[in-house]
């Protein structure tokens, strides 16, 4: 493989540096440098004077963030998007989840492709990717090599569709096989070969077949964590359609839970109070994803619960943002929507009242978004602040020329992109030292099979070219008998679920 050519030196002067101290405080630098060499913050400082060559780039009147951790995604997905604005779990899954099998390899490129750019564009620099499109092995590849041309960090979760015997128009038969050999050779050979992207990309896991023998389990974990699986991912919910499994008490028992964790939950919704508190004990930490969360029927998130090690995680760009902050946002107040709701019906016998101490913080949604996002994917030292040494991971909010962080930004910066910024003051991206959005669009990407380099508007015309044949396809699939195969497989009651019509 040829070296790769060196990053010339990129010096952000005079900007709004939104900084974490020693205790994860965001203290604001103002007027303050930033130095970038090859992949790394060389310097932060007043007054840097720019090396020979270096790309200087006036950052007056702009906020500079860490970049945003993602811990949960199924970035394949992008041309499904408008199927599920209005559906529950239970249609979910054989209409979204299951969809892979109506892909072909090429359309799981664009399809990932395009999910991280979107990404990309709100401000997430890394993303945890519960991989669940790998129909084939050559699925799996096809994904990998989009995350790669993407240009942003992530931790390639590979997890094993569904696999079918026969899907048509008149049947949905599941295969028995849900661990092939030949999908598990497969990612030991891409764990062998990692990292891919100059470092950027890493090979996980993504596990949610917890009815599997204790056995078979246990050696899956063993297995990977020795063929350097560093990460780990399963989806944790509890509910007619998912099932009442206690995930965290599996894993207690089962001895897999590791002092820091290497394994995230997504979700961790409907669980009881112990389940609640092995989490507070073990610090597993939990992706809430509450657009998903609310539309689907999960109940309410577990981020701002006390003691929880909470994160946030898109989910399902197909049915919602795929900016961490809009989530941080909608976490944020359904978490005081829950309390002022409990509050107002009486939970503890006193009926009506009001506490005057809001639950949660711009501070706490912030560092869930940034460094303990980072903590959780276990890369706290490497991204997630801004700091000399840490990788050059980073988003530059255009402070001045934004409406909405007008009279705040100057005076508060934290809340003016916290609570105040939006998708268009997303000017610039910095992934690994590189540019992948500036002035406001995401630059053009490089794709692997024919080594052109394509802008927005041509993936575009790609990701429609692709989605007009995965829904030619799928007008030969049977979704009634494919979720009559999804009340077998999940074994699920069918008198819990039900169809009222709202008042």
């Amino acid at each position: 493989m040829a070296p790769q050519a060196a990053t010339p030196a990129i010096l952000l002067k005079g900007g709004t540096l939104l900084v974490h101290d020693g205790k994860d405080q965001v203290k604001p630098l103002g007027n303050t440098d930033i130095l970038i060499q090859a992949n790394r913050i060389a310097r932060i400082a007043k007054g840097i004077s720019a090396p020979a060559g270096a790309e200087l780039v006036n950052c007056s009147g702009k906020i500079i963030s860490p970049g945003f951790v993602d811990t949960h995604h199924h970035l394949w997905q992008t041309q499904l998007k408008g199927s599920h604005a209005d559906q529950s779990v239970f249609e979910y899954i054989p209409s979204g989840f299951w969809q892979s099998f109506a892909y072909t390899p090429q359309d799981m490129y664009w399809g990932q492709l395009g999910g991280a750019l979107e990404a990309i564009d709100s401000g997430t620099t890394f993303v945890l990717d519960h991989a669940h499109g790998n129909q084939s092995n050559e699925h799996a590849n096809q994904a990998l090599s989009a995350t790669i041309a993407s240009g942003i960090r992530s931790i390639f979760a590979y997890s094993q569709a569904p696999y079918f015997t026969k899907w048509n128009s008149k049947t949905c038969e599941l295969s028995r096989d849900i661990l092939p050999d030949s999908s598990m050779a497969h990612i030991f050979e891409l764990a062998k070969a990692q990292p891919y992207g100059n470092g950027r990309v890493h090979i996980g896991f993504g596990f949610d077949y917890w009815f599997l023998p204790k056995e078979a389990v246990v050696g899956i974990f063993a297995g990977l964590r020795n063929a350097g699986i560093k990460l780990f991912t399963s989806h944790y919910a509890k509910n007619p359609t998912l099932g009442q499994h206690p995930l965290i008490h599996t894993l207690q028992a089962y001895n897999l839970i590791k002092s820091p964790s290497d394994i995230l939950l997504a979700h961790a919704t409907g669980l009881d109070a112990q389940e609640k508190a092995k989490l507070v004990e073990t610090q597993v930490p939990v992706s809430s994803t509450p657009d998903t969360e609310a539309q689907m029927g999960f109940g309410w998130p577990l981020a701002f619960s006390p003691g929880i090690n909470f994160t946030f995680g898109v989910d399902c760009h197909t049915n919602n943002t795929s900016s961490i902050l809009g989530l941080a946002r909608s976490a944020l107040q359904m978490a005081r929507q829950r309390d002022a709701v409990a509050e107002m019906d009486g939970a503890d016998g006193a009926p009506h009242r009001m506490n005057l101490q809001l639950r949660g913080s711009t501070q706490e949604a912030f560092n869930a978004a940034t460094i303990n996002g980072a903590r959780a994917v276990l890369l706290g030292d490497q991204i997630g602040s801004i700091k000399e040494g840490k990788l050059a991971d980073l988003v530059i909010f255009d402070a001045a020329g934004s409406l909405t962080m007008s009279c705040v930004a100057e005076s508060d910066p934290l809340t003016a992109v916290v609570r105040h910024s939006d998708g268009r003051d997303v000017e610039a991206v910095i992934i690994d030292g590189v540019w992948r959005k500036k002035h406001g669009k995401i630059c053009p990407v490089t794709v692997k099979e024919t080594g052109h380099t394509l802008e927005w508007p041509s993936i575009r015309d790609k990701l429609l070219e692709s989605q007009r044949g995965i829904q030619r396809r799928q007008k030969d699939l049977n979704i009634d008998k494919a979720k009559e195969a999804l009340v077998g497989m999940f074994r699920i009651e069918k008198a819990s679920l039900v169809e009222k019509p709202r008042k």
